[in-house]
């Protein structure tokens, strides 16, 4: 069933059907409470600077309503509010229940709602903006999720992925390659006591590059605005259009 948007303003959050991942989703549940620590440790504590980058580029929409894909703790949610505004609706999808408590402790004003990115609960053309801070690379159909975020948004609406792509240029890979799969899971497995810390690193090296992304954008039909690396390619924007 899919719902338009607006019914999220006053009920509270939904669990809709859940993709058959249990272990992937299981780890997130895991790992919530040291989440925002992890992504501070695989940007090198750049990701604040780099949501920021992200909302500046794109454009100022009154009574917007937005969609923070894969939306975890809910950190881009919050980033986009402090630089282009308060949005008429601001909602937080992710398949893991207590990545989403979490991000209902930062801001109680966020939709929470628990689903399935290939699957979206929201009728056609009632998104103006999507977000997506480092969550396209865990779900295994990219393709669905293209088309599923292109369905929901509206004309003239706006896909911003933030993202640690397979790197390409020669300081990512060392990092990605050498630095971070020994500091990074070492890091997690003191502090949590979890082997989701490796995964989370292998997610980064097995994924697409920018290009490779953007083409999948351009074939579920969006316009293609700006691909932006950070920080020598640490991690990249990608902003397409709904045209």
């Amino acid at each position: 069933m899919k719902y338009n948007a607006d019914v999220f303003i006053t009920d509270p959050p939904v669990i809709f059907y859940l993709p058959p991942m249990p272990a992937i989703r299981e780890m997130f549940d895991q790992i919530h409470k040291r989440y925002d620590l992890l992504n501070h440790l695989m940007s090198a504590s750049r990701d604040f600077a780099w949501r920021k980058a992200c909302c500046k580029r794109l454009p100022k929409k009154e009574n917007a309503v937005v969609l923070d894909l894969c939306g975890g703790t809910g950190d881009f949610s919050i980033a986009y509010k402090k630089n282009n505004g308060e949005p008429k609706l601001s909602m937080v999808g992710d398949f893991a229940g207590k990545m989403l408590n979490a991000a209902a402790k930062k801001d109680l004003s966020l939709k929470l709602i628990q689903m399935d990115a290939t699957q979206v609960p929201l009728v056609a053309n009632s998104v103006d903006i999507i977000l997506n801070g480092f969550g396209m690379r865990n779900i295994r159909d990219l393709d669905t999720a293209f088309s599923e975020a292109f369905r929901v948004l509206k004309h003239g609406g706006y896909f911003a992925t933030l993202e640690f792509f397979k790197p390409e240029r020669t300081f990512p890979k060392l990092f990605y390659k050498k630095i971070a799969p020994l500091v990074i899971p070492f890091a997690g497995m003191v502090l949590s006591k979890h082997n989701a810390y490796r995964y989370l690193v292998l997610s980064i090296l097995s994924f697409i590059t920018p290009k490779e992304y953007a083409a999948k954008a351009r074939n579920a039909g969006f316009t293609l605005r700006c691909i932006k690396a950070l920080d020598g390619g640490l991690a990249h924007i990608v902003i397409c259009e709904k045209k």
